[in-house]
């Protein structure tokens, strides 16, 4: 049999055993001496380093008509299997040229397992039995050894969770997925045979370490969060401290206790708040800070407490509407005078109150000063002097002098505003005079007062 090969319109007879090493594009045969067309030979000098067979054995079964079957690589393949085959193949390697973020996602199922936060555990031995392959499935004591193992569902597999959310957010320095990690990130892991010695060996590699780190670097919060969290943190122990320190001077102002002593380590404050400190460790910070012990902050907080008590009484007087006023002057340590200014008021239940409202500073002691106080208190107080139906002082002359004395200038404004003369001085005066008659007791009332002279 002899072949003629076809090159640029140059045709020269070819053995078969040349044909057999020839890429050709186009191959026919006919009956008889009809020779073989090619178009074009890749080589022009063929060897056979191979030995294989004869081409002529090839060629003795095919058909002499032109619609002979075709020859598949694969002989026990139909014609629609090597379809499908193809159809894979093409499959495959579109599959190839998709990056990896992409292919994680679409081996990611829709299930909670595979879009948690954090390494999905199963609890159930039911999940786990479904994984079994050759008598052999996943256990849960890998999870507990092994804690970046995430299991899935719908493929019964594991994955490594650190690497599979670091290629899936393309944090990961390599870009490229190495074909040996690929059982652990895009295809799962499923070989519980060797399961152990896998997991150590994947944790050993360089690839996973560098997965938990920059997963580990991402759920971090910034710089600039971690100082404004910090701040956040800082403001919330002090506010805190700071209630408690109010609520202690409230304590002490309540009780009637000095808030300072010879020194300020040794007052009454800093010891109760060193006593807090034993159930709020930031209070020792506090307390050596010092920022807000100092006597003019106390001083301050000491004020605005009494300024929220004043509020919530002047309430109560106004809602009581009838009110009498009771005033008394004293003279502190410093000698300064001062005027005590005190509110009765009696409420639907027939329940008397008298309230203080403050001591405050008076320049001078005559009516007409005295009288400007207590009508500057009862405006900064809300309170309206017609309302009142009763006063109440000592018998001194600028108190209660019936033309020019407080009382009088008092019921110039409001005539419904009776005098009465202090009871607890009616009953000093009474006892002074008693005694004055009584030689034995003024004698001995004028010796308590020498002791007391010369004591001071």
């Amino acid at each position: 049999m002899s072949v003629n090969i076809s090159i640029k319109s140059t045709t020269r007879p070819v053995s078969t055993e040349e044909i057999a090493f020839t890429d050709l594009t186009y191959l026919s045969t006919s009956s008889g001496d009809e020779a073989l067309e090619a178009p074009f030979v890749t080589q022009t000098t063929l060897v056979n380093p191979l030995h294989l067979p004869n081409t002529n054995n090839l060629l003795e079964n095919n058909d002499e008509s032109e619609n002979r079957p075709e020859i598949f690589d694969n002989s026990d393949k139909s014609p629609n299997e090597n379809n499908q085959t193809t159809s894979t193949q093409t499959t495959n390697l579109s599959t190839s040229n998709l990056s990896t973020q992409s292919v994680i996602l679409m081996s990611k199922c829709d299930l909670y397992c595979c879009n948690s936060s954090t390494p999905y555990h199963p609890v159930r031995n039911d999940e786990l039995v479904l994984t079994t392959i050759d008598k052999r499935s996943c256990q849960k004591q890998w999870f507990r050894d092994h804690t970046w193992l995430t299991f899935c569902k719908v493929k019964k597999k594991v994955f490594c969770y650190p690497c599979r959310v670091a290629f899936e957010r393309e944090i990961h320095p390599n870009t490229t997925l190495h074909p040996t990690y690929r059982s652990f990130v895009t295809e799962g892991f499923c070989d519980w045979k060797n399961a152990r010695s896998r997991f150590k060996l994947h944790e050993s590699t360089k690839m996973h370490a560098t997965s938990i780190y920059v997963v580990d670097q991402q759920t971090k919060p910034t710089i600039t969060a971690q100082l404004i969290s910090a701040t956040k943190r800082q403001q919330e122990q002090r506010r805190k401290a700071l209630s408690i320190q109010i609520s202690c001077i409230v304590y002490l102002l309540r009780q009637g206790l000095a808030l300072r002593g010879h020194s300020d380590i040794e007052s009454n404050l800093i010891q109760l708040l060193k006593l807090r400190s034993i159930d709020n460790d930031f209070l020792t910070e506090w307390i050596n800070d010092k920022k807000y012990l100092s006597h003019d902050i106390i001083n301050e907080l000491c004020k605005e407490i009494y300024l929220l008590i004043i509020r919530d009484i002047v309430k109560e007087i106004s809602n009581r509407k009838w009110f009498s006023l009771i005033c008394d002057e004293t003279c502190d340590e410093s000698t300064l005078e001062q005027l005590c200014i005190g509110i009765r008021s009696v409420d639907d239940n027939y329940e008397i109150f008298e309230d203080i409202l403050g001591l405050y500073e008076l320049s001078r002691q005559d009516a007409p000063t005295i009288v400007e106080a207590i009508r500057d208190v009862l405006t900064r107080c809300g309170l309206n002097v017609l309302d009142c139906r009763g006063q109440g002082y000592d018998g001194a002359s600028n108190m209660s002098g019936i033309y020019g004395g407080v009382s009088a200038l008092i019921l110039n404004q409001q005539p419904k505003a009776m005098y009465v003369h202090c009871i607890a001085h009616c009953l000093d005066l009474a006892v002074h005079d008693l005694t004055n008659q009584c030689a034995t007791i003024s004698t001995c009332i004028s010796f308590v007062k020498e002791i007391i002279d010369f004591v001071r």
